[in-house]
């Protein structure tokens, strides 16, 4: 998928030491389940309108990029549901010297929370989150022993929404700041061989003493993990790492969250026109569902994209999910499926669709859902 192809790759627009890629993609879809219920389900047709832009340097040495795009999602029926998310991000590097590299990003961003989430609120609209966020890094190599200190923070802020009788539903418990230092150590044992080590702490401060459940949700934990990077020629590539990962709330009742942590990707190319990609992770993540500390999300999935001809890709998917809540009992098990194809029209061109399957099992009541999403997409590009 990442393979050069000048016959249909956007050439952008040249701007001095940069150069800026706009774009605009239509996609009509259609979601048997729109609401993710066990009962009573609602299907619909959605139509998004996505314009871009993204501007790149073109330079020797340092790198800056500025991006972004909206995307505004409009149902047929269900007005209610209709949203706009939007992204601006930049991101850089400056080369100090050769072995010595920064790197610096900020940006902003409008979500809202889909309806399956487990947080879902049920109301009117959907729930709309934003998300404020920064990051910086320093690097530097020692011949074949490299050192990466990372720190990154982000602020979310979350919407008020309505519920059926009219009320409001006060989000402010769930606004919070978290932020992570990282520290990472890796020797090169031969060339595009490496192994690694990594050390991190992280803080999530919730801004009101307790949700609107009365946890005091605020927490600090640490994560300590061992990994390698393996290629081999470009044919057979694999980054994994495992550890342990703990977080402690401030809040009592809240359960310490402690396991194991572990990612991975590994990627296969079988010929010159298919590769084979898998992927596993398992971290921690956030919740307000009442008694429940967090949960750990352990995700996997397999994917295979096949080039049929120059410029028609095909690729199919299939994934897992467990989520397993810690202090409430409550497991959720996800199973996805999917099926698409890219057809490169040309330089400026692109068509794309595919179908998707999602499941969720979930030892909740009523928390069982299905869905089906079919889509047809028209990409355009300078």
């Amino acid at each position: 998928m990442d393979r050069p192809r000048p016959d249909y790759d956007a050439a952008g627009i040249r701007l001095g030491g940069f150069l800026l890629y706009p774009g605009l993609a239509v996609q009509e879809s259609y979601n048997s389940n729109i609401y993710a219920t066990q009962n009573n389900r609602q299907d619909d047709f959605i139509t998004t309108i996505t314009p871009s832009l993204d501007l790149r340097s073109n330079w020797n040495n340092h790198a800056l990029r500025l991006h972004a795009d909206t995307t505004l999602a409009r149902y047929a029926d269900h007005q209610s549901e209709n949203h706009t998310d939007y992204t601006l991000l930049t991101d850089g590097r400056v080369d100090v010297l050769q072995d010595l590299r920064i790197f610096g990003g900020a940006g902003l961003a409008r979500r809202h929370e889909a309806r399956s989430s487990p947080d879902n609120q049920g109301g009117t609209e959907p729930t709309e989150y934003t998300v404020y966020s920064a990051n910086a890094a320093i690097e530097k190599v020692f011949n074949r022993m490299s050192v990466r200190l990372d720190g990154k923070g982000e602020r979310y802020a979350f919407s008020d929404v309505q519920n059926s009788s009219g009320s409001t539903v006060d989000q402010s418990g769930r606004d919070r700041n978290q932020g992570e230092l990282s520290l990472r150590t890796g020797y090169e044992l031969a060339p595009l061989r490496v192994v690694y080590l990594q050390g991190s702490v992280n803080t999530r401060d919730y801004d009101n003493g307790s949700d609107a459940s009365g946890y005091a949700r605020s927490s600090d934990g640490y994560a300590l993990v061992v990994g390698t990077e393996y290629d081999l020629t470009g044919v057979t590539s694999l980054d994994i790492f495992a550890g342990y990962r703990q977080q402690d709330y401030d809040d009592a009742r809240l359960k310490s969250m402690a396991g194991w942590t572990a990612g991975a990707t590994f990627t296969w190319n079988v010929t010159r026109l298919t590769t084979v990609t898998a992927g596993l992770t398992r971290d921690i993540e956030e919740t307000t569902l009442a008694g429940a500390s967090g949960y750990f999300a352990t995700r996997t999935e397999l994917r295979i994209d096949h080039e049929l001809l120059r410029n028609l890709l095909l690729n199919a998917r299939v994934g897992y999910e467990q989520d397993d809540f810690e202090g409430i009992g409550r497991e959720d098990d996800y199973i996805s499926a999917g099926l698409g194809t890219k057809y490169l029209i040309s330089r400026n061109f692109a068509l794309s669709g595919g179908y998707g399957y999602r499941q969720r099992d979930s030892s909740a009541t009523n928390s069982d859902f299905s869905e089906n999403v079919v889509f047809l997409r028209l990409s355009t590009y300078l």
